[in-house]
C-alpha cells in the first residue's frame, strides 16, 4: 500500500493540488496532466481490488471519493479548465483525509514531546 501511495497517488494528486503554481502551458503539459489525473483515478480502482479492500465497506467508500475526484480531474484536464481543477483540489483533499482518518493510526495527532 505504501508503494502505491508514494509511487502513484502522491505525485499524481500533487499535480491537482498545485495546479495554480504548476499550470500547464503547452499542449504536451496538458496531456501529461491528463495522464496524471487518469492515473489518480485508476489508482482508486487499484485500492478497491478485493485483495486490498478485504471486504471493508468504508475502504470502498473512501476509495470511491478518490475515483470521483480523479475522474473529474481527468475531464477538467482534457478541457484545460484550470478553475475546475482548482475546485477539485478540495474534493481530492477530502478524499485523502477521510481515508487517512479511517485507516492510518494516529493520523493528525501530534507526536508526544521528546525528552
Amino acid at each position: 500500500m505504501s508503494e502505491l501511495m508514494v509511487q502513484m497517488i502522491y505525485p499524481t494528486s500533487d499535480a491537482i493540488f498545485y495546479i495554480t503554481s504548476r499550470t500547464p502551458k503547452t499542449d504536451q503539459e496538458w496531456l501529461e496532466l491528463q495522464g496524471k489525473a487518469l492515473t489518480l483515478a485508476e489508482s482508486a480502482n487499484l485500492l478497491m481490488m478485493p485483495s486490498r479492500a478485504r471486504g471493508r465497506p468504508q475502504w470502498i467508500k473512501d476509495s470511491q471519493l478518490m475515483l470521483d475526484a480523479g475522474t473529474a480531474a481527468f475531464q477538467a484536464a482534457k478541457a484545460k479548465d484550470v478553475a475546475a481543477l482548482e475546485a477539485l483540489s478540495d474534493q481530492l483533499y477530502v478524499s485523502c483525509t477521510t481515508c487517512h482518518q479511517n485507516f492510518r493510526p494516529n493520523y493528525g495527532k501530534k507526536p508526544p514531546p521528546r525528552n
